[in-house]
C-alpha cells in the first residue's frame, strides 16, 4: 500500500476508484473525443466506485488504512464503444462504459461495505454504472437543429456516439472501441479540488489490485 502525507484539508470531494494500468491508460488517452470536449488528463483517468464527498479526517485515515482489505484479484474487463452521457442531444461527458461483470460488481460492493462500516458518508443516489470519463463538454455546448427536440435526427440510441447531428465542432467521434483488453492495477482513494480548467485529483492512498 502506498500513501502520501495527508493533512486535514485533503478530505474534500473524496472518492474511491479503480485506476487502469499503463497500457489501458495510454489507449484511453488516444481515443477520439471530438474537438469541443475537454479531455481528462491521462494521469487522472479512473473508474469511480464510490463518491464520498467531504470526509472527517480521522475516519478518512481509517479508510485509507483499511483500503487493502477490500482488494481481490480482478480479471480483464470488457469495454463498450465510446458514448455521450447523459444523451446525444445534451452531452456532458464522453465516456467508455464497461460491462458490469468479471469482478467489478463485487469490488464495488466491498468498497461500499467498508465505507458503511466506518460510518462515512456515501452517495446513495448514483447507481453503479461502470465507466471511465474521457472528456467533458462545457455547459454551453449545444446540438444543431437536427438534434433538437421535435426535429428529425439520425436514428441512434441515447448515448451512442455516431451520427448525432451536431455542429462540426461538437460532432461526436466514431463509436470507437478500446483497442486493448482493459485492465486495472490499482485501487485508489482520491480527493478532488475544483480548478478553473476542471477538477484535479490527488491520490491519498493506493493499493495494488492483483490480476485474476
Amino acid at each position: 500500500m502506498t500513501s502520501r502525507q495527508i493533512v486535514d484539508d485533503d478530505w474534500h470531494r473524496c472518492f474511491i476508484a479503480l485506476v487502469p494500468d499503463a497500457a489501458t491508460r495510454d489507449a484511453l488517452a488516444a481515443m477520439p473525443v471530438g474537438t469541443a470536449a475537454r479531455r481528462v488528463g491521462a494521469e487522472q483517468l479512473h473508474m469511480t466506485l464510490a463518491f464520498l464527498g467531504t470526509v472527517p479526517p480521522r475516519q478518512g485515515a481509517r479508510l485509507a488504512a483499511q483500503l487493502a482489505t477490500v482488494v481481490a484479484p480482478l480479471a480483464p474487463q470488457w469495454a463498450e464503444p465510446v458514448q455521450y452521457w447523459p444523451s446525444v442531444s445534451h452531452p456532458r461527458l464522453v465516456v467508455v462504459p464497461f460491462a458490469l461483470g468479471a469482478g467489478l460488481g463485487e469490488i464495488e460492493a466491498r468498497v461500499r461495505a467498508l465505507v458503511a462500516s466506518l460510518g462515512l458518508p456515501i452517495d446513495e443516489h448514483r447507481p453503479f454504472r461502470p465507466h471511465i470519463t474521457l472528456a467533458r463538454f462545457a455547459r454551453s455546448a449545444r446540438p444543431t437543429a437536427s438534434a433538437e427536440p421535435g426535429r428529425h435526427a439520425p436514428a441512434q440510441s441515447e448515448g451512442t456516439a455516431a451520427g448525432i447531428g451536431f455542429a462540426p465542432a461538437c460532432a461526436p467521434p466514431d463509436p470507437a472501441t478500446l483497442p486493448v483488453t482493459p485492465r486495472f492495477d490499482t485501487l485508489t482513494l482520491y480527493s478532488s479540488t475544483l480548478a478553473r480548467h476542471g477538477a484535479r485529483y490527488r491520490a491519498l492512498a493506493s493499493v495494488a489490485v492483483p490480476p485474476a
